[in-house]
């Protein structure tokens, strides 16, 4: 009997030799669970009320647990300061060790620090963290018909139902200026809001191989809009290359059998993609950038988990280089950890980016969630942030576009949204 990555991962992880759609299972061997905090939200205590309510006063392996402190970083209050420090005596009760504050964005930073690896199964309460798809490792929170994340912090383990996979297979090469950002808008418009109701997707394809891993974890990292699990690419030598060039770190490559059974394939040709840019109120409707030319900006911006990588601050940069955005824009980069600001300070991004005009901000998700780079009534934004929701970033009565690397940095030279004409997709 074949089996696809999701199903290879989820057998491995519950310690049997074969699953099948729709059995449900046990997950054992995990990376996690992983969590993270912001105002008004300490997870830590959460976590420890959830289980008394259980009856318990313990988690059930500590030493795998993680906590990401990402949000309301750097801190900005008094109340944000006390905040993480109740967090880490929270943690410390419940024996929780591995904290990462001040890093940047934990979906990113788990994969940057060897938490999470190609072939892994890890336990996550944020469905974006489904990021960690893109080097081939598999996410879950239980999943729409599964069990629930407290599960793995009482008992170490979760209940799951396996999910079918629905391949999207895309062949050739992307036009100029259009990234990983501008083919899930297009994707995600095609499928709705139901359309991989409690699958899994799996992206594959000659463009696939040939996208940067920063890339194709930004393809994953929003499957749940489309009802989707989550979302993986199998990991390959790219993937090899990524973790030994930039961690000196040797990992595994773990593939589908020829063979395997999908729920379904949907195909698309590269050549066919163009900048997309999603139109609020809401994130299924996407629409060419080059039709929505009227759009006036008060503000663009660079960052989140959907984006700031390393790849997308080189996209900006060359875009930038030698010019200045609009007058009438701000304009704000947030780099997506501190090792890609780190990065991207050694390679003169950074100072590139300020030169023409762009504010430059430490790693944080301040930035998606309207604590950074917040709107005021009737301000419009172009954005690469997870979700345009009125309220998002601020005032309910702002708009949120949002868009790729090479649209944002264009539109932020023009004043308005505007389709880039020849930026590269460079390579990270």
């Amino acid at each position: 009997m074949t089996q696809t990555i999701v199903e290879k991962i989820i057998a491995r992880a519950a310690g049997v030799e074969r699953v099948s759609p729709g059995e449900y299972v046990v997950l054992k061997h995990f990376v996690g669970p992983i969590g993270y905090s912001f105002t008004g939200f300490n997870f830590a205590a959460i976590v420890q009320n959830q289980l008394k309510r259980l009856g318990l006063d313990s988690i059930a392996n500590p030493e795998k647990c993680i906590l990401n402190g990402d949000h309301n970083t750097p801190h900005q209050s008094e109340e944000d300061v006390i905040l993480f420090r109740e967090v880490r005596e929270k943690a410390n009760q419940l024996g929780i060790e591995k904290i990462y504050e001040h890093q940047g964005i934990g979906h990113v930073v788990n994969v940057e620090k060897g938490d999470i690896l190609p072939g892994a199964a890890f336990v996550h309460m944020d469905p974006q963290s489904t990021n960690a798809g893109g080097i081939g490792a598999y996410y879950t929170n239980g999943g729409r018909l599964g069990g629930n994340w407290i599960e793995a912090f009482a008992f170490g383990e979760l209940t799951i139902c396996v999910p079918g996979t629905l391949r999207i297979e895309i062949n050739g090469q992307l036009p100029s200026g259009v990234t990983g950002r501008d083919v899930w808008f297009k994707v995600l418009n095609d499928l709705g809001p139901a359309g991989a109701h409690a699958m899994f997707l799996e992206f594959c394809g000659s463009t696939i191989e040939d996208m940067n891993i920063e890339d194709r974890m930004v393809l994953c990292g929003s499957a749940g809009f489309c009802g989707a699990d989550g979302a993986i690419i199998q990991s390959d030598a790219r993937t090899r290359e990524w973790f030994k060039v930039n961690f000196g770190r040797d990992v595994e490559t773990l593939l589908a059998d020829p063979g395997a059974t999908y729920a379904d394939t949907h195909r698309y040709q590269a050549e066919e993609f163009v900048p997309m840019v999603t139109v609020p109120p809401e994130i299924f409707t996407s629409k060419p950038a080059s039709e929505l030319r009227d759009i006036k900006l008060d503000q663009c911006m660079m960052g989140t988990c959907a984006g700031g990588s390393l790849s997308d601050l080189r996209i900006a940069a060359h875009i930038l280089n030698g010019k200045s955005i609009h007058p009438d824009v701000r304009f704000i980069v947030s780099p997506v950890t501190q090792r890609v600001y780190t990065e991207a300070a050694k390679e003169g991004l950074i100072g590139t980016l300020s030169d023409a005009g762009v504010t430059v901000m430490s790693s944080t998700c301040d930035v998606c969630v309207g604590v950074a780079a917040t709107l005021a009534a009737g301000e419009v934004c172009l954005s690469q942030q997870t979700l345009n929701a009125p309220g998002r970033s601020g005032s309910d009565k702002a708009e949120i576009y949002l868009a790729g690397a090479a649209t944002i940095a264009t539109s932020a030279l023009t004043g308005f949204i505007t389709a880039p004409e020849a930026a590269p997709v460079a390579e990270a």
